[in-house]
């Protein structure tokens, strides 16, 4: 202490806290071993917490909690209310009766950089870096780094690795990233049991503008999961009972759920053996050969004598399908194109067409998006949703999601009960801002995986065209040996997947169509030898480098028995 200082009888003051000169202390809590720089203001019902160092000219108001082990650069100001005003509506200047303060905390073994300014009701998560100059505005992710005006997750930090050689690596891990945002997501959940609104209004309307906008789409419609998304997509577009609707044989069977259930009849194209998105040379060959045209000019599948009127790129593992041929041979014969991008949530093309990168769901007349738990952008729960740059598409959606009301008890059109939880778009809508940094990472990892699996003849890794910006929601390789593969694996304690094991012509659900093996060998190939390694943004390189280890080294058991 000395007589520089000003600080009142009630603060709290713990052992061991340093103090330097020119510090304004009243009502407050400090607790030990915390350095306290010059010229400092902390209010009252504030809280620094044991270990933190406090720099000069900073300013902690009122309604600040700063946890343990905290840096607080020098000129940092907190604010703790969200419009704060010199006077009353009525004119009146204000006092503390009618000031509202609002909460704000620095949670454990966090970095504020200096001149930064932290607006009310936010929380910094734990580890997390604000750079310097920064003005904090929304909650920010533990173990992130964040900055700019206002702050965005520039990328995550990688955690001190403590992967033991025989600690099981999960093939997905869906705990961490809502660890990371929980303080975020259960603000969801409290907003909605305050408000009561569970179903439509404000927290489906804001991320359904917000989503968008990500998509660099005009319109998103929200909807319960992405087979409806894709089906009332199909049906809004002017798919109609008896038509055929072209897709791939390798997808999730949703993407032919959603054709069935529109009334139309799925008929295949085999697929590109490097990225394992559509053939655009099959689709050519099927329109130009497999089809005849009716008096108007339109194809006529030969196998079924349907109508073809529309195709489903499936954007594969978060790769786009090579979009501007595929749209130019729709043009020609009269197709409505309507992008499976389900797993695509970021996935970006360069279309040659337009000169210039455009995002999945921008491309088609509409695309359908899932948000299951595991994919890039998931809900806690079930969810989907349609974009699309046409009106008319979306409002027909909209009708088709709510009963096909236009407004309630007026039924334009029978509809369905397809439309998406409040609560759900609430969590999306704050998942969505940590997007972009988790596709990084997802790509960060796939180069890293790349590196270490290069050159092996008995692998074969994803292919990226020049044109492609993959987001990697899953990371593929073939193997002729898949079964063995994987047991070494599971003995070695890691996760894979195989995504899909039986093209969708060979399932029995679809024997009425009356496909055989053979009728698309690429499919067929492929399916027999796809693995799908750990992929998720918080796997570390440590992990990767043992899941290598374990690839390596069966692919060089199976080259030696091979060569015997």
């Amino acid at each position: 202490m000395n007589s520089f200082n000003s600080i009142s009888s009630d603060v709290k003051m713990g052992q061991d806290v340093r103090l330097s000169k020119f510090i304004n202390l009243y009502g407050c809590e400090i607790v030990d071993e915390t350095k306290i720089g010059a010229f400092v203001e902390i209010q009252k019902n504030a809280r620094v917490g044991k270990r933190c160092k406090i720099s000069s000219h900073s300013f902690i108001c009122e309604g600040v909690e700063i946890e343990d082990n905290v840096f607080i650069g020098h000129g940092v100001m907190f604010i703790n209310d969200s419009y704060p005003r010199a006077t009353t509506a009525e004119g009146e200047l204000k006092t503390e009766a009618n000031w509202k303060v609002e909460r704000t905390v620095i949670r454990k073994g966090a970095s504020i950089g200096s001149g930064a300014t932290i607006l009310s009701n936010v929380n910094v998560g734990e580890n997390a870096i604000v750079g310097a100059g920064s003005v904090v505005t929304r909650d920010v992710p533990s173990n992130s780094i964040v900055a700019g005006n206002p702050a965005r997750v520039l990328r995550l930090i990688e955690p001190e690795e403590k992967t033991s050689d025989t600690e099981s690596i999960p093939f997905l891990d869906l705990v961490t990233p809502h660890l990371e945002l929980e303080t975020e997501l259960v603000d969801v959940f409290r907003r909605g049991l305050r408000t009561a609104g569970f179903v439509g209004g404000s927290m489906v309307d804001g991320f359904e503008k917000a989503f968008a906008s990500f998509c660099d789409a005009s319109h998103c419609v929200a909807v319960s999961s992405g087979t409806d998304a894709l089906r009332f997509a199909l049906m809004a577009c002017g798919v109609r009972p008896g038509d055929v609707v072209l897709t791939v044989p390798n997808t999730f069977i949703a993407t032919t759920e959603a054709i069935s259930q529109a009334g139309a009849l799925p008929e295949f194209i085999d697929i590109d053996e490097r990225t394992s998105n559509m053939s655009v040379d099959a689709l050519q060959h099927f329109l130009g050969s497999q089809c005849t045209q009716d008096s108007f000019g339109k194809p006529v599948s030969k196998r079924s004598g349907r109508p073809v009127t529309a195709v489903v790129p499936v954007h594969l593992y978060g790769q786009m399908a090579d979009m501007d041929p595929i749209l130019r041979l729709a043009e020609q014969f009269g197709l409505i194109v309507v992008e499976d991008a389900c797993q695509a949530h970021g996935a970006e093309y360069f279309s040659r067409d337009l000169n210039r990168w455009m995002k999945a769901g921008s491309m088609g007349r509409a695309a359908a998006f899932s948000f299951y738990p595991g994919k890039n952008l998931g809900a806690c729960g079930e969810g989907g949703a349609v974009t699309t740059n046409d009106a008319e598409v979306a409002g027909l959606i909209r009708m088709l999601r709510d009963h096909g009301q236009v407004k309630k008890y007026y039924h334009d059109v029978e509809g369905y009960n397809g439309r998406m939880d409040a609560i759900q778009a609430g969590l999306l809508h704050a998942k969505l801002p940590h997007l972009a940094a988790w596709n990084a990472l997802r790509r960060d990892r796939a180069v890293e995986y790349n590196s270490l699996l290069a050159d092996n003849e008995a692998l074969s890794l994803p292919y990226e065209p020049s044109w492609s910006r993959a987001v990697y929601h899953l990371y593929v390789i073939r193997t002729r040996d898949r079964a063995g593969l994987m047991n070494q694996l599971k003995v070695a304690g890691i996760g894979t997947g195989i995504h899909y094991p039986i093209p969708l012509h060979l399932q029995t659900a679809y024997a009425s169509l009356n496909y055989r093996e053979g009728d698309f060998p690429v499919a067929e190939r492929v399916a027999a030898e796809i693995v799908s390694l750990p992929m998720f943004p918080q796997l570390t390189v440590k992990q990767q480098s043992r899941v290598a280890a374990e690839v390596l080294a069966f692919a060089s058991n199976s080259l030696q028995t091979a060569g015997r």
